[in-house]
């Protein structure tokens, strides 16, 4: 019985990992193709939404859907599996689907917001040295997935990954494992920031840095905003904590007092 049981549960291991392939690579299970008209970083790239992440033949239903991403170059292929993937920042809310229908689309180009995050980005996709090696890595758009309406979160890839094809992993290292439209980037100090907290009024945020070579938490900051309970409509600031990180031990390092603190 137990060699039964054993011989079962691979087997439907073994379905699973087939499903997994089918569902990325067969033509069946492609809802919509997607190429895009201009090269991203030397790349001809195509996005294909899986079927049975698409339940009605609707444009509200079709806006962010699971798809699989394809980046061609020379002797190189690379997929990446986007489970938050945008029709939005292209094609108007009147656009009718079809199953098995190809779209032409322009590429919308990534910028940088003046605060130096990733605000306001419409990109479905988009290269940027994010670990300042001086290698562009690929940041997916994760549309809508920071957790607020219209903002996004971003998973990282490295692509010097040789010939061939190959199925991305994300980078699972904090911070590349943590960014959104708040995260800050100073590329002259090599620094990030996580903002925490997000909202009306912000929690704190931790930064990292480069040490010896690889990325580490160095500070955390945090908010605290207590003294401005009740506060409803005057201007407030709250008083904030600088914590270092020394060999991996949290020092409070200063204490920025607000003003209205006696």
């Amino acid at each position: 019985m137990k060699k039964l049981l054993l011989l079962c549960a691979s087997l439907a291991s073994l379905a699973s990992c087939n499903f997994q392939r089918d569902k990325e690579h067969t033509e069946d299970n492609i809802y919509v193709h997607v190429n895009y008209k201009q090269k991203v970083n030397g790349y001809d790239v195509s996005a294909s939404i899986i079927t049975d992440s698409v339940r009605e033949e609707y444009f509200a239903d079709i806006v962010t859907r699971e798809a699989v991403l394809t980046f061609r170059k020379d002797n190189q292929k690379l997929t990446v599996l986007n489970p938050s993937y945008a029709l939005k920042n292209f094609i108007g809310d009147t656009e009718s689907f079809r199953k098995g229908m190809t779209i032409e689309a322009e590429y919308v180009p990534f910028k940088m917001s003046a605060r130096n995050t990733l605000a306001g980005n419409q990109s479905p996709f988009f290269f940027f040295d994010v670990d300042f090696d001086g290698e562009d890595e690929l940041l997916v758009c994760l549309w809508e997935e920071m957790g607020y309406r219209g903002y996004h979160a971003y998973q990282a890839y490295e692509t010097n990954v040789g010939s061939g094809t190959h199925q991305l992993t994300p980078m699972q290292e904090a911070p590349f494992n943590e960014l959104n439209d708040y995260t800050e980037f100073d590329t002259i100090n090599k620094t990030i920031n996580i903002i925490q907290g997000v909202g009306v009024k912000m929690g704190g945020k931790k930064v990292y840095g480069l040490v010896d070579g690889s990325f580490a938490l160095i500070e955390r900051v945090e908010y605290d905003w207590e003294h401005t309970q009740g506060v409803k409509y005057e201007p407030c600031a709250p008083t904030i904590y600088h914590y270092k990180i020394v060999n991996g031990t949290e020092i409070l390092d200063r204490i920025e007092k607000c003003p209205n603190d006696k």
